[in-house]
């Protein structure tokens, strides 16, 4: 009501930079996005789309883009050592700043969970991205295999994102033994 002192409670969009309490509510009653961005269907045209190049709107800040760089390298395992996740993280963002708001919603919030989940969950006292590799696996896997089923849907939604940013990229292509497109793309001969 106009008149009335400010309260404590921040704007519906602002993203709080640690979680809290009223944030971790909010995610909890996102379940049915995360749920649906678990089940995005890995379609390379769409991350392409969405690639970077193409002029798309930034998503995450550059913070939640690093704790998503960390998750994607941890997350995808060619076999062949680390991978540069640059592109993939990118892809991501570019395709999460292209979907409806109402669900990327919980995204950057989700990864701040991620960040701060070593704490909170395992009582070790290092954020995830100061983690080494294995205590990063082992931290992801906590994600997998809570009895949470809010953290088990972040984890799902956290994979398929990585999945579908990773795979949609031309280098990740001779790994899975796919030599690309029958046809030509538009504009190629």
């Amino acid at each position: 009501m106009p008149g009335e002192p400010p309260t404590r409670c921040s704007p519906p969009d602002a993203t709080p930079l640690v979680p809290t309490r009223r944030g971790f509510l909010r995610l909890l009653g996102s379940g049915a996005a995360l749920a649906a961005l678990a089940r995005i269907p890995g379609v390379p045209a769409a991350a392409r789309a969405a690639a970077p190049g193409r002029d798309a709107a930034s998503f995450f800040d550059a913070d939640q883009r690093r704790i998503l760089a960390s998750v994607v390298s941890r997350m995808v395992d060619t076999g062949e050592g680390a991978i540069d996740p640059t592109d993939a993280v990118a892809t991501v963002d570019a395709l999460c700043a292209s979907l409806d708001p109402a669900l990327t919603e919980p995204l950057p919030l989700l990864l701040r969970l991620v960040e701060w989940s070593p704490p909170l969950f395992q009582l070790r006292f290092a954020r995830f991205t100061s983690l080494p590799p294995e205590e990063q696996d082992e931290c992801l896997r906590d994600w997998m295999t809570s009895r949470l089923g809010l953290r088990r849907m972040g984890f799902a939604a956290l994979k398929n994102l990585c999945m579908l940013g990773w795979y949609s990229q031309e280098r990740s292509w001779a790994s899975v033994g796919y030599a690309g497109p029958l046809l030509g793309r538009r504009g190629e001969t």
